[in-house]
This record gives C-alpha cells, sequence and structure tokens, in this order.
C-alpha cells in the first residue's frame, strides 16, 4: 500500500505474515473470509535461515477442508440483505437503499512438500433496490495463485499472479479484512465521492536464499490498473502499469531480531504520458520472530520519485512504517499496519486549476479476532489514510471502522451480522462524506 513496497514487497520477506487462521475457532463464520478462518493465509511466512525452524511449516490449525484428492478445498458462501446510507458516498443529494449482498468464496491448497500451491477467488456483489442507487451496484472481486517452491531448507522461490476489482483501500478492507494491499501506485487508496471502480492485475516473482544467519532476498512485479469510464461529473484516476523491482539483505544479530537494509526501484507508465515517472526507495530496518506473544517489523528511510514531464515538480520524502501482530489469546489475534505511499490523481475538478496532481498517502489499518466460543466468534476493523494532494491546498482524512459478528446454528452454519462505517473529511467542498453500511445474512462453509 505504497509507492513502491507493496509492488516489490508483495512477497515481502519480511518476519510477518497474515492473521494465523488456525488460532481462530473453528466454528467462526464472517463475511469475507477467504476460505474461512480455517484456511490458510494468502501471505508467505516470515524469513528463514538454513539453521531455523520455519514456524509455518508444520501449520497447527484444524482443517475442517474439503478433500479433493491432493487438494484441499475451503469452500464459503454468504447470502444476505443490505442497508446502505450513502450508496455513492456524496456529501449531498444522498440516496440510501436496502438491497441484497452475495459473497462467495474458494481457497485450495496442495503440496507435496517442496511445491505448494494455492489458489483463491472470492466475489462481492452489491444489488441496490432503489433505481436512484442503481449506478452504484457494485461487484468487489479478487482472485489468483501462489506457487511456493522450496528446493533446499534455505532456498525458497514465490509466484503470485492476482487479479482485484475495488474501488478504494476501504472496499476491500470491508471485503476480505486484509491488512495488506497489492496496490503500489498511491491512486485508488484514497476513498472520494462517487468513487470508479478499478481492476487490478499483478504478477510478482521472488527468491530469498539464506546463508547461515544472513539472508537475500531479491524480487520484481509488474501491476496493472484499469479505472472504470467515469461519468462527466467525475474526475478519473490514470490508468497505467507499475513495473517494480527490490533487493533486501538482512542478518539475524539475535535468536529472535533481525535488521535489514533493501532497495527498490520503479517505473511508471500512464495511460497519459505527461504522468509517467521513475523512482526509488531506501528503507532500513528491523524485524523480529515471535517473541512471546508478539511478532512485527519496524523501518524507516527515503522515497523519491521523478516526473519525466518537465513541468511537473518530483516528489520526494521520508517514508516510515511497520507492521504488528500479537496473540494473546488462543482465540485472538491483533494484527496492526502503518505506511506511506507516493501516488497521482487526476482529480482535477476538485482542485482548480491542477491537470494533475501527486500524492503523499499514509495509511494505518488495525484487525481483530476473536473466537468468543465454540457458537460466537467475532472481528473488528479500523482503517484511517490520509492524503497529502502535493503543491495543492487539499488535504483529505479517511477513516473506516467496522465489525462482524457471527453465530453458529450449526458446525458449518452461521447467521452474520456486518457493520461498516466511513468518513471522509476534505477541506475542499463538496468532497466530504460519511456512509454506513449494515449487512445480515447467513454464512456456509463446508
Amino acid at each position: 500500500m505504497n509507492a513502491n513496497k507493496r509492488a516489490g514487497n508483495a512477497w515481502a520477506f519480511a518476519a510477518t505474515a497474515t492473521l494465523l487462521s488456525g488460532l481462530i475457532s473453528p466454528a467462526a463464520a464472517q463475511v469475507g473470509s477467504l476460505g474461512g478462518l480455517t484456511g490458510p493465509a494468502l501471505t508467505p511466512p516470515p524469513v528463514i535461515t538454513s539453521d531455523r525452524v520455519d514456524p509455518f511449516a508444520q501449520p497447527g490449525r484444524e482443517y475442517t477442508a474439503l478433500p479433493l484428492g491432493p487438494w484441499l478445498v475451503y469452500p464459503t458462501i454468504f447470502l444476505g440483505a443490505i442497508f446502505d446510507d450513502n450508496v455513492r458516498q456524496t456529501e449531498v443529494a444522498r440516496v440510501s437503499s436496502g438491497g441484497a449482498r452475495l459473497v462467495p468464496s474458494l481457497l485450495a491448497e496442495t503440496t507435496d512438500g517442496i511445491y505448494k500451491t494455492t489458489l483463491y477467488g472470492m466475489a462481492d456483489g452489491r444489488l441496490y433496490t432503489d433505481d436512484r442507487a442503481e449506478n452504484a451496484n457494485a461487484l468487489a472481486a479478487r482472485a489468483g495463485f501462489i506457487e511456493r517452491f522450496q528446493p533446499m531448507p534455505d532456498a525458497v522461490f514465490n509466484f503470485q499472479g492476482d487479479y482485484t476489482r475495488q474501488r478504494d483501500l476501504f472496499s476491500t478492507f470491508g471485503i476480505d479484512h486484509s491488512v495488506t494491499s497489492l496496490n503500489p501506485t498511491g491512486i485508488g487508496l484514497s476513498p472520494v465521492t462517487n468513487p470508479i471502480a478499478y481492476n487490478q492485475f499483478s504478477a510478482t516473482a521472488s527468491m530469498q536464499k539464506s546463508f547461515g544467519r544472513a539472508f537475500f532476498s531479491v524480487g520484481g512485479s509488474v501491476v496493472d490498473i484499469q479505472y472504470d469510464t467515469p461519468g462527466i461529473d467525475v474526475a478519473p484516476s490514470p490508468d497505467g502499469i507499475v513495473f517494480t523491482g527490490t533487493s533486501r539483505l538482512g542478518f539475524w544479530f539475535t535468536p529472535f531480531l533481525y535488521a535489514y537494509g533493501e532497495g527498490t526501484i520503479d517505473q511508471r507508465n500512464y495511460s497519459d504520458q505527461l504522468f509517467n515517472s521513475s523512482g526509488y526507495r531506501t528503507l532500513a530496518g528491523i524485524g523480529s520472530d515471535q517473541i512471546g506473544l508478539f511478532r512485527g517489523e519496524v523501518y524507516g528511510g527515503y522515497q523519491s520519485e521523478h516526473r519525466d514531464f518537465v513541468l511537473f515538480d518530483n516528489v520526494n520524502s521520508g517514508v516510515f512504517g511497520g507492521r504488528i501482530y500479537y496473540y494473546p489469546l488462543r482465540e485472538l489475534t491483533l494484527a496492526a499496519s502503518v505506511d506511506e505511499s507516493l501516488g497521482v490523481t487526476f482529480l482535477a475538478s476538485a482542485v482548480p486549476g491542477t491537470l494533475g496532481t501527486p500524492t503523499k498517502v499514509t495509511t494505518a489499518l488495525f484487525q481483530a479476532t476473536y473466537g468468543l466460543a465454540r457458537e460466537w466468534s467475532a472481528s473488528a476493523r479500523f482503517g484511517y489514510i490520509h492524503t497529502d494532494y502535493v503543491d495543492t491546498i487539499r488535504v483529505d482524512n479517511a477513516w473506516t471502522a467496522g465489525a462482524t459478528v457471527a453465530y453458529s446454528v450449526w458446525q458449518n452454519f452461521a447467521v452474520t451480522l456486518d457493520y461498516q462505517y466511513v468518513q471522509l473529511d476534505s477541506n475542499v467542498p463538496l468532497q466530504s462524506f460519511t456512509r454506513n453500511v449494515v449487512t445480515l445474512g447467513a454464512t456456509y462453509r463446508y
């Protein structure tokens, strides 16, 4: 979710992973949980060396999967009713509507100890009943594959292909409750009025080699973002392709702590060539294996983006960030992340006199998942995005808060209540809004 890190470090050789699904009660079921809470995580395990034990090599979770030959399959589906009090995310002429929401998902995994393949897919369809909300009917989706090849204990290769359709980062946060994003561009992250959906295609590859207590990794990615055609009253964002390469060198200086340096370069090619740019990012950080109840990483550095068009200023800034995971109980997992990014937007109608505006985006995300009992589960999420529109007066602050509660009527069938709140405060007139979305329905997982 930053300009360079998420693409080049989408396979992040960091000492963090997404929420450990197996720590949650198997009765848990919720909207937007890929494969159910007992499904495998989509993020690769933390850095390891040849003399260290990979804590993810032998997962301790309970498998509630459908076995199909060598595959373990985790299907889930949610069907329910939805009420949205601001379907178009506008400050004036708000339109509220009820409707239906359908969220099927499928995750499948197979491994022979050397090769591990994960397939995943999810769609979130929202159909509103009010005719005025017809153009707000939405389909968000994510699908892809992950291939992990480990021919030796100290060498790991990762490959991923991913398709994501969404309107902004908070939209995704409400779908799969993820604290990470593959979007490296800084555009499409910040909520705006009358949002435009976009399709994002990404491919990443990486290799990591360990040398005793030291490790080295190198990787690259291609991310192609294509926006839907906007209405005449909506400012578009530029379609574009971002190429990124990254390398990381680190060393375990204690049994549980490692330090690393990282360098990233990128090339951004937009549909409007005036906004093409190239840049770099340098980072230094410290990460940890799990120490007691914690696992995490913090980093700081510098990033710069050079605009090809000489009349546009370059954008430079310091960068900081981190991720922390906390496991206070077997049933409770907390995860948080903070990051910064550089991007560009076409919000000319909101910022008079500008053709295109570079942005600096700071993002903070938090998620908690708790298995209250075998019959009850709950999750909560919070997100904050601060956007500075460089060389303009515009500043946006957006945040979201949401929660999901599920009651298992039977082992595989749960009644699910989901709520999400989104607010955008902007110093530009008519660019602020609030939105409340309530969903009630049933979730089935195998």
